[in-house]
Parts: structure tokens; C-alpha cells; sequence
């Protein structure tokens, strides 16, 4: 595996790190993460994530003591440490080592920082789209969502998921409203007649709140295109003509099908594509030049 990992400051190649079998994170999944996305020496969204960050911890009672500064100094000194065209950094902290489910405010949290290269997808899923089952989630969240490392019954789901002929998971909430796939927000594309509505599930629903999410939001919103966050019934998708899910690394990827309903994301005359430049065009900005969004490599002017 290439790559290094930072465990409380000491850096070592990816293979190499250690950490105490004790940890809470191993034991009981008590800790918070967030996963960056690199471009060169560049993060985006970087302190978007982080205050998501804080707001896991709040949610959690698990304690931050670096920093926002600090964190960003190690995140973008592992990155000059590598030469990676596109980097997958994930930050983790942990509550500290201790057994049992009771929390002692003595406890020492742990940092854990990989800088690995992020996972080149196959091309397919950018020009075909993917595939989504839809799945009642047993987890009815109401307020806001942490990221946590609890992922078990999304590794379960997408499993099952995949074992069918599908790419991932649709989850719904007690309500039959549509909420995120298994690491991803979705939107929602709908035509009547000549207008257009762009729409993704609101946080009532239960959902981890995306940071691409909301730089697509606010790109559009800046861009004077009207997008909805709404609650959206399972009962509604085939009223819907396209869709995209979104994520850190993945960046944005166009939906074929929804149980059996067919989209049409990837048509030329898409309004997905609009999106999807929009979105690279403030890649590009953030950047200082233009990416291969999947492998990361510059794209040069002709």
C-alpha cells in the first residue's frame, strides 16, 4: 500500500502504523472522522470539513484539542510528503484507549492521518452511471447526523446491494422518504414542460449532511439555478428524469437506474453535464488548473 499515516504526530509509511489494540475507535467505533479530497498541495473544501468535524465531536462529546490550524499544517505537510495526483486524506479521532462503554474525561484522544492515493474508479461509472436498490433503514436519525465510523450496516447493505445486479444502497426512512446512499447525498433532476427542478433530500430526513453537497448547492445557488431541499418521497422517483450522487473523492456521479426505474443522466443534452461543469469549473479555480477529476492528472490547454 503506498502512502504514509500520521498516529499522533509520528509518521510512518502506510503498512508500518500502529495503534493500541485498546483504542475505542477498534473496540467500540467511538471516534469522528472526515475525508479530504487532494489536488497537488491543494484541499478542497478544507474548512468546511473540519467544522463538520467539530460538529461530529459536539454531537459525540469527544474532545478536539489541535487546533483547526494545527490539523491543516499536518494534512498539508503529509501531502508535500507525497506526490500523489490525487489524494485521499482521512482524519480520524478517536475518544482514546479504555474498555467498557462509559467515557472518563481523562481519556487522551487519537489522531490518525492517512494520506494515501485516492482510488482511480472505473471509467464506466462517470459515462454509464450506477445503479441504486432502495433499502428501509432500521436507523430512524432525527437532528443532526455525525460522521462516525459506524459503517457496519452500509458495508452490510451494499453487499446485498451488489449481490443483486446493483452498485449501491438507496436508504429510506420510516417515512418512505429517500435520505443518501451508502457514503453518498443524492439529487434529484425532474422536468414539467419547460421547467426543471433540481432537488435533494432535506436533513429532516435523516441524513449526513455532504460537504460536496452543499458546494453544489451553493454553486447553483450562486449561479441563480433554483435547487430544492425538500423531503422526498420513495413514491416520486419515477417522476424523475435524472440523478447524481455526490461524495468527497468521487466527486459527482450520474444515476442509470433506481429500482428498476431508468434515468437518463448521462444523455447529451443532460442537465447533469451543467452541473458537472459547474462544479469542475470551481475545481479548477480552487485548483489553479484544470483536472482529470477521477485520476487527478492536469489536463493541459491545447
Amino acid at each position: 500500500m503506498e502512502g504514509i499515516i500520521s498516529v499522533n504526530g509520528a509518521i510512518t509509511p502506510a503498512l508500518e502504523a500502529k495503534i493500541g489494540v485498546t483504542d475505542r475507535g477498534l473496540l467500540f467505533g467511538d471516534n469522528i472522522f472526515e475525508v479530504f479530497a487532494g489536488f497537488g498541495n491543494k484541499i478542497l473544501d478544507l474548512t468546511d470539513h473540519l467544522e463538520r468535524l467539530r460538529t461530529s465531536a459536539e454531537i459525540h462529546g469527544i474532545p478536539i484539542p489541535w487546533t483547526n490550524e494545527e490539523l491543516q499544517f499536518e494534512m498539508e505537510s503529509l501531502l508535500e510528503q507525497t506526490s500523489f495526483s490525487k489524494s485521499y486524506i482521512r482524519l480520524a479521532i478517536t475518544r482514546g484507549f479504555g474498555f467498557g462503554l462509559s467515557t472518563d474525561p481523562s481519556m487522551k484522544p487519537n489522531k490518525i492521518i492517512y494520506c494515501l492515493p485516492a482510488k482511480i474508479e472505473d471509467e464506466s461509472i462517470y459515462t454509464k452511471g450506477l445503479r441504486l436498490k432502495k433499502k428501509k433503514s432500521s436507523i430512524n436519525e432525527t437532528g443532526k447526523v455525525a460522521k462516525t465510523g459506524n459503517y457496519i450496516r452500509s458495508i452490510t447493505a451494499l453487499a446485498e446491494a451488489k449481490s443483486t445486479g446493483y452498485d449501491d444502497v438507496l436508504w429510506t426512512n420510516a417515512n418512505q422518504e429517500i435520505t443518501e446512499a451508502s457514503t453518498s447525498n443524492i439529487f434529484l433532476i425532474g422536468r414539467e414542460g419547460d421547467l426543471v427542478e433540481i432537488a435533494t433530500p432535506t436533513e429532516r430526513s435523516g441524513l449526513l449532511l455532504g460537504i460536496t453537497r452543499k458546494r453544489i448547492i451553493t454553486l447553483l445557488t450562486n449561479a441563480s439555478i433554483n435547487v430544492t431541499e425538500r423531503l422526498i418521497s420513495e413514491d416520486e422517483i419515477p417522476r424523475f428524469d435524472e440523478g447524481f450522487l455526490c461524495s468527497t473523492v468521487r466527486g459527482l456521479v450520474p444515476l442509470a437506474e433506481i429500482d428498476g426505474h431508468r434515468l437518463h443522466s448521462t444523455r447529451s443534452a443532460a442537465v447533469f453535464h451543467h452541473i458537472e461543469r459547474l462544479y469542475m469549473t470551481w475545481v479548477e479555480t480552487e485548483v489553479g488548473y484544470r483536472v482529470h477529476w477521477n485520476t487527478g492528472k492536469r489536463i493541459e490547454e491545447v
